[in-house]
């Protein structure tokens, strides 16, 4: 697969890929997500935001194929999410994109000026668990993700794995959800973490059972469900992010 097939998925996601509409063309699905949050100084997110947009701007002109998404959190800590898809780990080997040489020196001055305006960062690298997420749909990310992060206990893994896929996966499915994506942290946090990453446009759309609710056969029917999962777990955390269209580099056609 050439690099541009394998790139391409860094445009969809925060703890997994945020996309809408039809695939035409469908490479293979990406492996492994690296999300880096980064805090931001209180007086200098205009900066921030003016420099990443820069930078979006800079790799688009050069056809870099190393598409990623920017994401703002709309609940928990104030922070911003750079996301980036890979097929395997080689890829972090590649360090330097041919595509962007005779621009290194911009980038890296864009960098620096976006470095300068950050409080601190953390690096979260996860891998899909393809067999309990839908496929990931290319095009343009949906206006919000809904970030459900669970810790699941020791030993209870397999457990909590073949429920989702038995019961919450074909929920999915039937409801007919645009996206539906879970994560197992793999480096940067708990190996117990599993992230399920559902996107959605409009606030409007969490009044009310959720759709994976209705499908699953209504509230009763979910809160039988909850009564086998929730021995299995610690604690769950849910978080929004607003995906930010201007700092990010997505890819022709999205």
């Amino acid at each position: 697969m050439s690099n541009t097939n394998r790139r391409r998925w860094a445009s969809i996601v925060l703890f997994s890929a945020f996309t809408a509409g039809a695939v035409m063309s469908q490479p293979a699905q990406p492996k492994i997500r690296r999300v880096t949050f980064y805090t931001v100084k209180a007086d200098r997110v205009g900066d921030f935001l003016a420099a990443t947009k820069e930078y979006a701007e800079a790799a688009k002109k050069a056809g870099s194929d190393r598409y990623l998404s920017i994401w703002s959190s709309i609940s928990g800590n104030r922070e911003f999410a750079q996301v980036r898809y890979y097929q395997n780990f080689a890829e972090f080997d590649q360090r330097l994109d041919p595509k962007t040489k005779d621009i290194a020196g911009q980038l890296t001055s864009i960098s620096a000026r976006i470095m300068a305006t950050v409080e601190s960062s953390r690096t979260v690298i996860s891998t899909i668990d393809a067999e309990t997420s839908l496929p990931i749909q290319s095009g343009q990310p949906q206006a919000y993700a809904r970030v459900l992060q669970t810790w699941v206990r020791p030993g209870q893994i397999d457990n909590y794995r073949a429920l989702i896929k038995a019961e919450m996966l074909p929920a999915a499915k039937k409801a007919g959800m645009k996206l539906y994506s879970r994560s197992r942290v793999r480096m940067g946090g708990s190996t117990n973490e599993f992230n399920s990453v559902t996107g959605f446009d409009k606030w409007a759309e969490l009044d009310g059972e959720g759709p994976i609710v209705k499908a699953i056969g209504g509230q009763a029917a979910y809160e039988k469900f909850l009564a086998k999962l929730n021995p299995m777990i610690t604690r769950t955390e849910v978080q929004v992010y607003r995906f930010m269209k201007d700092q990010s580099y997505l890819p022709p056609g999205s």
